[in-house]
């Protein structure tokens, strides 16, 4: 495995170099050299693949797609300084594309670990309009790793593709799958926003039928300044604005890798003017991004996506997805990334009415403690943005103490 990371690494040498033609291809994963439009001499294939030595299907240079993957992206791996399975991202580093100084904790979590503050959400009331008390949520980071509870990725098992499949009365949670990196992310380069595939297709159905959705291209990033690395983490930045999302001071969470917002609703976070939401924005388009995530989630989950009306009080006509939470309704910022990471959580639910409950209630042997890639702890994600009781009056702040917890 040794061998193999530092062959990788050399073929991912130019992974966070500003003269990358897309932002989110790089190292062997560049569509213009696999395609071949920028020549037919690239070694590019050489980086995961061997005609005659392969050790895995697909003439893959490790056993399967995983481990190939978590070669350059694991957390023993050198080739890239994104750690999938620790959920933090490296500065660049010398003679290895990882260096050591951590650069923060990216923004979809870890496949075995994490560093979301589940524990210690936090929130701020404002004053949207005359008559309206808003919450600002957020969500940040700590520098104790702690192992998942809940994770997108089953290579060694299977899971259920909540909600896949047409609006229907028959009680269906969806077809169980097997999925893989490569489920959703195209090795080869494709330019798009994290080189997401347009339209995701699992390893293998296990049980059910699975449904096709329709393709959804995510816009990609514009190119980072030159000599800046590229940024895959929590910590996002308002144009004209120096703060950014440094959302607490040092003091209380320390130092200036581990801050950052997992909630990113709004940019900066402790807007307290006016009602705008100014959305999440990672690949520079606030106006179009989350609708965009939205509807890329949902070529899998089809029966999740609600995004007009009120479909909290409308019957969707489906017999488990009955009445939904919206998804970037009146352009809230509640795209699927608000509450969930699409990699893993270690959000705990421990509490009576989160830790043991029938996944549907016409489904009721179905039952379980899953943190369901959540970013707070029990319900707490409701509380990030609910006061159900109406009593929480503008600038009331609720937060995490001076100094971050390890968990």
């Amino acid at each position: 495995m040794r061998r193999l990371t530092l062959l990788l690494a050399g073929g991912a040498v130019w992974l966070f170099l500003a003269a990358i033609p897309v932002f989110a291809d790089g190292g062997p994963h560049i569509a213009a050299l696999n395609s071949g439009t920028s020549g037919l001499t690239a070694d590019s294939c050489a980086g995961c693949h061997r005609a005659h030595t392969a050790q895995g299907p697909l003439l893959l240079n490790a056993a399967d797609t995983e481990a190939l993957c978590f070669t350059c992206h694991g957390s023993s791996g050198l080739g890239a300084t994104t750690d999938v399975q620790g959920g933090v991202q490296y500065a660049l580093g010398s003679p290895n594309v990882r260096g050591t100084a951590v650069v923060g904790a990216l923004r979809n979590g870890g496949f075995v670990s994490t560093h979301i503050w589940t524990s210690q959400g936090a929130r701020l009331a404002y004053q949207a309009d005359p008559t309206h008390v808003r919450q600002r949520p957020l969500v940040a980071a700590t520098s104790g790793a702690t192992a998942v509870t809940s994770t997108h990725l089953n290579n060694a098992g299977t899971g259920i593709a909540w909600g896949n499949g047409p609006i229907s009365a028959t009680a269906d949670l969806g077809a169980t799958v097997t999925i893989e990196c490569t489920t959703c992310h195209n090795p080869h380069g494709n330019g798009n926003y994290r080189i997401l595939n347009p339209l995701p297709v699992p390893a293998a159905v296990v049980s059910g039928t699975w449904s096709t959705g329709t393709a959804v291209y995510v816009t990609d990033a514009a190119l980072p300044p030159a000599g800046d690395t590229r940024n895959y983490t929590i910590h996002q930045t308002k144009s004209g604005s120096t703060n950014g999302m440094l959302l607490l001071s040092q003091a209380q969470v320390g130092t200036t890798s581990w801050s950052g917002d997992y909630f990113h609703r709004v940019v900066p976070w402790d807007a307290t003017t006016g009602g705008t939401y100014q959305l999440d924005a990672p690949n520079g388009n606030p106006t179009t991004f989350d609708d965009q995530i939205d509807a890329w989630c949902a070529t899998c989950h089809q029966r999740l996506l609600a995004s007009t009306g009120t479909p909290y009080a409308t019957d969707s006509g489906d017999a488990v997805f009955k009445y939904r939470h919206g998804t970037n309704v009146s352009g809230r910022g509640t795209a699927c990334t608000t509450c969930h990471v699409a990699h893993g959580t270690s959000a705990a639910m421990t509490g009576p009415y989160s830790s043991n409950f029938s996944v549907s209630p016409v489904i009721a042997s179905s039952t379980g403690a899953d943190s369901f890639l959540l970013k707070v702890d029990n319900r707490g994600t409701c509380q990030e943005c609910h006061d159900p009781t109406g009593t929480i009056t503008a600038g009331t702040y609720i937060g995490p103490l001076p100094t971050p917890a390890t968990p």
